[in-house]
């Protein structure tokens, strides 16, 4: 019986030898870990001529390595080809130091758009450029004439006013039932103060605090008491509560905001402060995860958006969602459109310098909530007494401080 021969299994030749190239140049200019940097430096050109790619490089570094070659002096021999991107931080830095205008204006345009894809995009760059620049002492006056665009900006501010319009026409922002009005108010009415906090907590507070995720660990809610003979110019009559620490700053105000109003889907604005207090502790604890910040201070919203991710909505959804909610609490039984948009922009604390009778006043329809305005007020009321509500609220959900400016409007748009 013939016996079946084991066959010798042969390695395949290598189809490098980059070791044996490093060996020879080594050999060549007698260079070893005890060479000087600028002696490495003086045939990095040679040694880099024969490596085709970041592979080739590669494996020259794993070799150097293991001649016990620093890591300074690998990246001396072989240095890093990869194109390296100039971050906005770093141009604003240096047209700082140069002082010149022009290069303020060049970098402005190499951030703006390559493309009409890149408009949205470059408009947020070039806002962010204009942010780094005041941090680095740069004039506001050369700040607005070099760094900005307004071509860009006109473009962009009409893209995403079209996004909107279609977003409200595909229903594509529809409230989920999970977070309506009746559900939302349950939910916070029977939250308890003396367990930690729970994701859907920071959800709900979101929500009813009409919070950009990045506003939870700085907004403030704070009681304002007002001499009415002499009151600031911030201050609007019939509101005796108010919010500071949120974002969207600009100009003077950027480091030191003056309060807004503070108006919410609910009443208590006491009740509102506490349950805002209590998720901060929270965060601040390390008990719940901070929504927009990791631990070590980067970036990171992925646990909030996974949470939220069943519902179909982001996190800046909620803001919006909080916004519609508080106009239905405060509207009144025969709201116009123009109150209910004021309404909603107290609520999101924008800043009120004219009022757009063409605005909607919420994104979404209030058809597909599962419940009335009425029966929702009925199922959350106030705890608070009738005159605490009067000096954190609007007086009564029919009296409205611009009232005048409503009916102004509204006998304009009867004349159309």
């Amino acid at each position: 019986m013939a016996t079946a021969k084991t066959a010798l299994k042969t390695r395949k030749p290598k189809t490098n030898n980059y070791a044996g190239i490093l060996d020879q140049f080594l050999k060549k200019y007698n260079l070893s870990a005890n060479s000087t940097l600028e002696q490495l430096s003086e045939h990095a050109s040679e040694l880099g001529a024969p490596l085709p790619d970041w592979m080739a490089r590669k494996c020259v570094k794993v070799a150097l390595a293991k001649r016990k070659f620093s890591e300074e002096q690998i990246g001396v021999l072989v240095p890093d080809k990869r194109k390296k991107k100039l971050t906005i931080e770093k141009r604003a830095l240096y047209c700082a130091k140069t002082g010149d205008e022009w290069d303020i204006y060049i970098h402005a345009l190499d951030l703006g758009p390559k493309s009409n894809d890149e408009i949205v995009a470059s408009c947020s760059r070039l806002s962010l450029f204009r942010n780094k620049l005041a941090k680095a002492g740069i004039a506001q006056e050369p700040i607005g004439i070099y760094a900005k665009l307004p071509g860009v900006t006109t473009a962009s501010n009409k893209i995403q006013k079209e996004r909107t319009e279609q977003d409200v026409a595909n229903n594509q922002l529809k409230i989920p039932p999970h977070f309506s009005l009746e559900k939302g108010l349950k939910r916070i009415q029977n939250i308890d103060t003396t367990k930690d906090p729970l994701l859907q907590d920071l959800a709900d507070v979101i929500v009813m605090l009409c919070m950009r995720p990045a506003e939870v660990s700085s907004l403030q809610i704070d009681h304002y008491e007002v001499d009415p003979s002499n009151p600031s110019a911030w201050y609007k009559n019939g509101y005796s509560w108010y919010c500071t620490g949120y974002a969207k700053n600009k100009g003077e105000n950027k480091d030191n905001p003056e309060p807004r109003p503070f108006l919410s889907m609910e009443k208590n604005p006491e009740r509102a402060r506490a349950l805002l207090i209590w998720i901060q502790e929270a965060i601040k604890a390390g008990k719940l995860s901070d929504p927009t910040f990791s631990k070590n201070g980067k970036r990171n919203t992925r646990a909030f958006s996974k949470f939220l991710k069943p519902y179909k909505i982001t996190p800046k959804i909620l803001r919006k969602i909080g916004g519609k909610h508080a106009c239905r609490v405060h509207g009144g039984p025969n709201p116009t459109h123009q109150h209910l948009d004021l309404l909603n922009r107290i609520a999101l604390r924008h800043k009120i310098v004219r009022l757009d009778a063409g605005k909607n006043y919420a994104i979404g329809d209030t058809e597909s909530e599962d419940s009335d305005l009425e029966s929702e007020s009925d199922q959350a009321p106030s705890p608070i007494s009738g005159s605490q509500a009067s000096s954190s609220q609007p007086k009564n959900n029919n009296s409205n401080p611009f009232e005048s400016q409503i009916a102004e409007i509204d006998s304009m748009l009867a004349s159309f």
